[in-house]
């Protein structure tokens, strides 16, 4: 089915990375590969070459950023179920649940079981053993040991069976680091050499044997030997710019010198791998390495650095770990309990009309169909047997998992609240001590000759400077209260469809009439353009309304701080707001010519308790929370453009 451009599409699937937890060959750099695809997407070919091109996009980008990989998966999958491509079908559905599989762990193991089923009804063993890899990364994630390596001995006998050596070296590699997680270093060391071997033999990267070979010499003792495989793995995934394995190298040299003492470095090298993993989306890589920084900002008494990583890390362990994740886990598990069901109820179906046509056929068919039905009930039995015991294990696990998340959230969430509460209330404390003693002051004896009429009105001043200090500090405890509270809503409200235009008209009003009841005299030039017969959109009203109105307040702090400044007298203060509609979707873009923000700030900018407003103003939560309700609420997208100096432009896009 290969068109025109088949011949180096064969060449970019044998060059382009496997979705899997090792390299599986000589990588171009992403950046050229991405653009040499998309270059090819643009010729005329067929469909079928379309899919498995897109295919290979989401291959390259997955290293990089999985939201990219996700995109092109899906126009894959689209595309393939058009043209009824069913092994196209089965790949791009690999791609898409090895994309979703940080962010949506029990949509990512529905996926990889659908492509697997496809794989076993076409009988594309490669597509199998990668399906079952893929599965056991998924178990192996939820620490079952019996399960996760199930699937990745299945995936490396039918690599053998098919003499892929290059899909040999994945799978030991995974079956070593699986060992190394669950504490077995004999086992995890004994397969990362054979994996290095091999790929040695082959020329292939060996970024992640690197790493767990270097974790196996760090928990055994052997420093300086965990240290240099540590950073041939650094050096070998920058050369194949390789993201996540980047990061899984920089989090592994960090934890070995926060094991020896050397604080400094562990900071260094745990930021590194903060940064790799998300530029990558890679939310457990995100997770590790905020855990060893709190730890670190901890242990050097910085608790302003401490507080960023554990908020930080809380997000990522709800992400990964929640409650609602893991029930939609157990769900998944039922339903495939389901159709187990159905298929024994078929097979019961099946053995019915079996016996009617033995009493047709007569006793000796009747004695061999017999012997037919009770093999098959035994199977079925076992079947069934095996299924309920491994359905009992994983929900005692499950249920382990949220206990213990839940305790730990509790502790983590009332250190973090405490630490960010102790600086506002110090301050109320040392005023009211500082104003009792002005009160003492000022109510000594009246006939003291040496007291004076001036010395009173200066205590007085200053007694009622002191108690606006305390407002203050007072008014900012209870910000940070009520934005930590509202951080931690789980979106709980119900979608119905709604005029775009007329929400973000209503915000619009809201926030321009609550900032003039604060500011008096400010005043902003207003400008719309709504587009017309927009489609409704199925949010949460009360949600979006949240997020359009910090996005607007935000947009009139920044006029009204340029305006302030000064510098420019024709300077009119502008807020401009429009609405559009796009193929499947609907954008809000909300524009000001206030300040603007540098490239340094924009890169934070969604970041929790980041902000750029003076202290006492803002928590840092608002735009964050923000991103939250657009991005994993509604599935939408919250950008930013920005010039410093001449404005600032947040999009908001939603799926229709």
């Amino acid at each position: 089915m290969l068109g025109q451009v088949g011949w180096l599409l064969a060449l970019l699937l044998l060059a382009g990375p496997a979705v899997a937890a090792a390299g599986a060959g000589p990588k171009p750099a992403p950046s050229i590969a991405v653009d040499s695809l998309r270059r090819l997407l643009t010729l005329p070919q067929t469909d079928y070459d379309r899919v498995l091109l897109l295919c290979q996009v989401s291959d390259q980008l997955w290293t990089q950023n999985t939201d990219s990989a996700a995109v092109y998966a899906r126009r894959a999958l689209a595309l393939a179920q058009r043209i009824h491509f069913r092994s196209g079908e089965g790949e791009a559905l690999n791609r898409l649940g090895a994309a979703l599989r940080e962010s949506n762990l029990a949509r990512a193991l529905e996926v990889f079981q659908q492509s697997l089923r496809i794989a076993e009804t076409i009988h594309d063993r490669a597509l199998m053993a990668q399906n079952l890899r893929s599965i056991g990364i998924i178990y192996v994630y939820l620490r079952d040991q019996r399960q996760g390596l199930a699937y990745y001995f299945r995936a490396l006998e039918i690599g053998q069976q098919l003499h892929d050596e290059h899909r040999e070296v994945i799978e030991l590699s995974n079956i070593g680091l699986a060992y190394d997680l669950f504490g077995q270093l004999d086992s995890s060391r004994i397969f990362q050499e054979r994996a290095y071997a091999l790929a040695h033999r082959l020329h292939t990267p060996t970024n992640y044997i690197l790493y767990g070979l270097g974790n196996v010499a760090r928990k055994q003792g052997h420093i300086a030997q965990a240290r240099i495989f540590y950073r041939e793995s650094i050096v070998e995934s920058k050369k194949v710019h390789h993201l996540r394995s980047l990061n899984f190298a920089y989090v592994g040299l960090a934890t070995l010198y926060q094991t020896i003492g050397r604080t400094d470095s562990s900071i260094y090298y745990a930021r590194l791998g903060c940064e790799a993993a998300q530029k990558n989306g890679f939310l457990r890589g995100v997770l590790n390495a905020s855990t060893l920084l709190t730890q670190d900002f901890k242990r050097r008494d910085f608790p302003d650095s401490a507080l960023k990583y554990q908020s930080l890390m809380l997000v990522m362990k709800d992400t990964l770990f929640g409650q609602e994740k893991v029930m939609r886990l157990q769900s998944l598990n039922y339903r495939e309990q389901q159709r187990a069901q159905a298929a024994a109820a078929s097979q019961a179906a099946l053995r019915s009309r079996y016996r009617t046509y033995a009493l047709l056929a007569g006793v000796v068919g009747l004695l061999a169909l017999a012997l037919l039905l009770g093999r098959h009930a035994r199977q079925q039995e076992r079947a069934r047997e095996a299924l309920e015991q491994s359905l009992s294990e994983l929900k005692t696990a499950q249920e382990q998992l949220v206990q213990r998340e839940k305790m730990a959230f509790l502790g983590e969430l009332t250190a973090g609240i405490a630490h960010e509460l102790q600086n506002p209330l110090n301050f109320v404390k040392n005023f009211a001590e500082v104003s009792t003693d002005l009160v003492d002051e000022i109510t000594g004896d009246p006939r003291d000759p040496s007291r004076s009429t001036g010395l009173e009105a200066e205590i007085l001043a200053g007694l009622k400077q002191n108690l606006q200090k305390i407002s203050q500090h007072g008014q900012r405890a209870t910000s940070i209260i009520k934005g930590m509270l509202e951080h931690s809503r789980t979106g709980t409200g119900h979608r119905v469809l709604t005029n775009v235009n007329t929400l973000v008209e209503d915000s619009l009003r809201l926030a321009y009439q609550g900032l003039q009841a604060k500011e008096k005299g400010f005043t902003a030039q207003l400008t719309t353009s709504y587009a017309p017969g927009l489609p409704h959109v199925s949010v949460v009203p009360l949600d979006m309304g949240r997020v359009l109105i910090n996005l607007l307040t935000n947009a009139f702090h920044a006029v009204q701080q340029r305006q302030r400044q000064g510098t420019d007298p024709a300077y009119v203060p502008e807020v401009t707001v429009s609405t559009h509609s796009g193929p499947g979707r609907v954008e809000i873009r909300i524009r000001d010519n206030g300040t603007g923000m540098s490239d340094k700030v924009k890169a934070k900018i969604f970041q929790p308790f980041y902000t750029t407003k003076p202290v006492g103003e803002g928590t840092g939560l608002g735009l964050s929370l923000s991103h939250d309700i657009v991005t994993t609420g509604h599935g939408g997208t919250l950008t930013v453009e920005s010039e410093e100096g001449q404005g600032t432009e947040f999009i908001i896009s939603l799926p229709v």
